[in-house]
């Protein structure tokens, strides 16, 4: 089968994942359960099967309600997107922890906040995978726990302003499901991608937007590490170059 063609079903497979990722990011701890129809958030009108379809459906809706003509969200189409690619460019074995990655993801854009649960379930597959499935050296295992150990001080100098503690659990994760080489990688690519994601926003912000984004605004980290654990997974990145440690 050409490889266009195992892309594009593992993309549309990784796309309806990412719809069900959406539900349980916006559902989760809000009181509601996971069962149900879909209904909109604005004039709780039960949407039809034709307004459900990953991605597809936000655009022929023109990114509004066709009843209340309310926006909706950026979220569902990016997410699933978003899911989408990242299973149609790692391994099998990598989408579990990416799942949870993107409602991890979801969640923490929404509310600032990364939910233990979450995080911890993602540490215990990383454990399982890095236990079963690699030959694993010894900074390899070491990677998650220094990474904690990293953001855990940043956090504690910082007194909470500039990381969260819940970001220093999800670099555990992240360590111990990339190793050394990857792993350390991912954390430098994600302070790229914030800060390059970040400044423009700022500066956006400054002359366009009511409300203005400063150096003092609470930033949700986690969407940036987990984009920098997916890039940094794609590309085998080894910035420090310890394949060889």
């Amino acid at each position: 089968m050409p490889s266009i063609v195992i892309f594009l079903i593992r993309f549309v497979f990784g796309a309806i994942i990412g719809s069900f990722l959406n539900v349980v990011g916006l559902r989760y701890r809000s009181g509601l359960t996971l069962g149900g129809r879909s209904a909109c958030a604005s004039c709780a009108r039960t949407l039809k099967w034709y307004e459900l379809v990953p991605i597809w459906s936000y655009f022929a809706l023109r990114g509004r309600c066709s009843t209340c003509k309310v926006r909706i969200s950026w979220l569902y189409p990016g997410m699933e997107i978003l899911t989408g690619l990242i299973f149609a460019t790692v391994l099998p074995g990598y989408w579990p922890a990416f799942a949870i990655y993107v409602v991890i993801f979801i969640y923490d854009l929404r509310h600032k906040i990364i939910p233990d649960s979450l995080v911890y379930a993602s540490i215990g597959y990383a454990l399982v995978v890095r236990l079963l499935f690699f030959h694993s050296s010894l900074a390899d295992w070491l990677a998650g726990p220094v990474l904690f150990a990293l953001f855990a001080l940043g956090w504690l100098l910082s007194r909470g302003r500039a990381l969260g503690f819940g970001d220093a659990k999800l670099a555990l994760s992240i360590g111990l499901l990339l190793g050394a080489s990857m792993g350390l990688s991912a954390i430098v690519l994600s302070f790229w991608i914030g800060t390059a994601i970040t400044l423009p926003v700022m500066f956006f912000s400054m002359f366009f937007s009511q409300k203005k984004l400063t150096m003092k605004s609470e930033i949700p980290f986690a969407p940036f590490i987990i984009l920098g654990a997916w890039g940094s997974l794609l590309f085998h990145l080894d910035l420090f170059h310890l394949t060889s440690f």
